[in-house]
């Protein structure tokens, strides 16, 4: 059988890739300031910020590889930018309500219950704008609104990246959007945050073997020591599996752009595997690098809180692999051997998904 992963093209373009890890590193170090607003301006200087929309609307006109490649590359250099909730959420939804989308601001998304309130939204209140989305009748509708002019209450977020309940506090003009975009948002974000775990994970790879080998104990590196090769080696290991399982998925995404009949299946797989494989790679690294990585000083804690606040996020582990727990009970014996060896339709995740967030 043919898979997306045999037919999309995952490579980018190498100096692009250069450029990214070269606007980053200024950000990652352990005597660097990495401020969101900074790392945001370094990205719009590059073109780098609004890397998928349109050059029509003063973007980049890249496509899902090239994003993937951005979102990787900061989270392993443990940079926190609201590049993803830009990009890649706030603005499609923007272009699918035929809201003006060409600002090089930032913003994140809201989706509200049916009070009017979203909770644990990421970057509230540090962004130029929210993009509000709210259920109305059958579909949905969306208003692009200035932070100053939302109720904002922050959160305790684990990561750098603050969270915050948002309330829409007066009137607004709202427009239509297509439900079919709100859960296309749905499943982008899913991709997003295994994205970026993935390039963490990647990251705390980097961070311990540098660690291992530089760090000596009783006269030799660390890396020296069979027990720390083997936690290293696990930490590499659930890397490659995991970063398997996501391009899978984001072949699948280039491929249609989250439209195919398997792109719930694929994401749903994506998310399982990285949050198993995170489990490990937190310890793990965190076992290498011993007592210093548990300090502030250290930059570990950019790579490991993140991923702990993001595997959570656009549904958590127990979503995700309850969707493919129902899926595989559904389709029974011989449908779930079918839908492991070459995948299977399944139901709309990202419904299901809206659905569990509009009834809390």
């Amino acid at each position: 059988m043919t898979t997306a992963t045999n037919t999309a093209d995952l490579t980018v373009d190498a100096d692009l890739q250069q450029m990214m890890t070269q606007v980053l590193a200024v950000f990652s170090g352990p005597t660097a300031d990495p401020a969101p607003n900074a790392v945001w301006s370094a990205l719009t200087e590059v073109g780098l910020a609004r890397l998928t929309a349109s050059e029509l609307s003063g973007g980049s006109g890249a496509g899902w590889a090239e994003a993937a490649a951005l979102l990787r590359t900061a989270a392993a250099a443990g940079v926190a930018v609201p590049y993803a909730e830009t990009d890649l959420l706030a603005g499609p939804l923007r272009r699918a309500a035929g809201v003006d989308d060409s600002s090089d601001s930032t913003a994140t998304v809201a989706l509200l219950d049916s009070d009017g309130t979203a909770f644990e939204v990421p970057w509230a209140g540090s962004t130029t704008t929210i993009t509000c989305v709210r259920k109305a009748g059958q579909g949905y509708e969306l208003a692009d609104i200035k932070t100053e002019d939302l109720s904002i209450v922050p959160g305790e977020g684990l990561s750098a990246v603050p969270i915050g309940t948002v309330s829409v506090a007066k009137d607004v003009e709202w427009t239509p959007v297509d439900a079919d975009a709100v859960n296309a948002h749905v499943l982008r974000g899913a991709l997003v945050r295994a994205l970026q775990c993935v390039g963490a994970m990647e990251g705390m790879l980097a961070s311990a073997i540098e660690h291992s080998v530089a760090r000596n104990q009783f006269g030799r590196a660390l890396a020296k020591f069979q027990s720390v090769q083997n936690l290293v080696v696990d930490v590499a290991a659930e890397s490659v599996l995991a970063r398997a399982a996501v391009d899978t998925a984001l072949a699948g995404a280039i491929a249609n752009d989250l439209t195919g009949e398997l792109s719930e299946f694929q994401i749903a797989v994506a998310r399982s595997v990285v949050s198993q494989a995170i489990a490990v790679a937190v310890r793990n690294t965190h076992q290498v690098h011993g007592a210093i990585g548990t300090t502030h000083e250290h930059t570990l804690h950019r790579l490991t809180l993140p991923v702990l606040q993001w595997r959570g996020e656009f549904g958590s582990a127990a979503f995700w692999e309850s969707f493919l727990t129902h899926t595989a009970v559904a389709n029974g014996m011989d449908g779930a051997w079918r839908m492991v060896v070459e995948g299977t339709p399944i139901d709309n995740a990202a419904a299901a998904y809206l659905k569990a967030v509009a009834t809390v």
